[in-house]
């Protein structure tokens, strides 16, 4: 079955990681796309509900996994060197974090919505953002690489993304963005929330910096 760009783009990111733990992973698709490659050598795949599991280990039957049925972390016991928890709300991905093992691990973390409240619920857990990518792949996937760790962010950098913003494949996302906005406070009006005006302030700056680039 061919594989979408975002599932081969979060394949990608797990080289160089021995065990890596697939979470809510459905079909498995992702692990099973890092184990073609080369990029790792076991998996745990973990969802909450025993019938994705079972798909995930039928799509992974010829591959060293262990499935495990786990609401969030609260069942995992075993270590592993990088998580992937993707295609959720950041609500989600936030309360799941919460309880994320505190050994050395790299968190890649890709939230359907809410991009600004997961890096603030992050930093407030005590989570060190260490590089954002972006995905066109009909829509706009936004990947956080977290691990633990301090990190001082501004309120640019949780709108924009702290490494977002210094990527030209952010710029159309941004742009898009600033369309969505502009129809929300149009409708609006005086009750837009600030929080929204806020960020739109922030895109329009960061349009027009990287349009004076070009």
């Amino acid at each position: 079955m061919a594989r979408n760009k975002r599932i081969k783009f979060l394949a990608s990111l797990l080289q160089g990681y021995e065990k890596v733990l697939d979470m809510g992973s459905d079909h498995g698709y992702v692990l099973e796309e890092a184990f073609k490659k080369g990029y790792i050598q076991k998996g745990i795949a973990s969802d909450v509900r025993e019938m994705p599991l079972k798909r995930s280990l039928k799509t992974l039957e010829n591959y060293p996994v262990r499935g495990i049925l786990s609401d969030g972390f609260l069942a995992i016991s075993e270590p592993f060197d990088a998580a992937v928890i993707a295609g959720m709300g950041a609500y989600l991905i936030a309360d799941i974090m919460r309880h994320a093992p505190l050994h050395d691990a790299v968190y890649i973390l890709q939230p359907n919505d809410k991009y600004a409240y997961l890096r603030n619920a992050l930093n407030d857990m005590g989570f060190e953002i260490i590089d954002e990518h972006i995905v066109d792949d009909k829509f706009f996937y936004i990947i956080f690489i977290v691990k633990k760790g301090k990190q001082q962010l501004s309120r640019e950098d949780i709108f924009l993304g702290p490494f977002l913003k210094h990527k030209k494949e952010a710029t159309p996302y941004y742009e898009r963005r600033i369309s969505l906005i502009k129809q929300i406070i149009a409708k609006a009006g005086d009750s837009t929330e600030e929080e929204l005006k806020e960020e739109y302030e922030y895109l329009l700056q960061i349009t027009a910096k990287n349009t004076s680039k070009e």
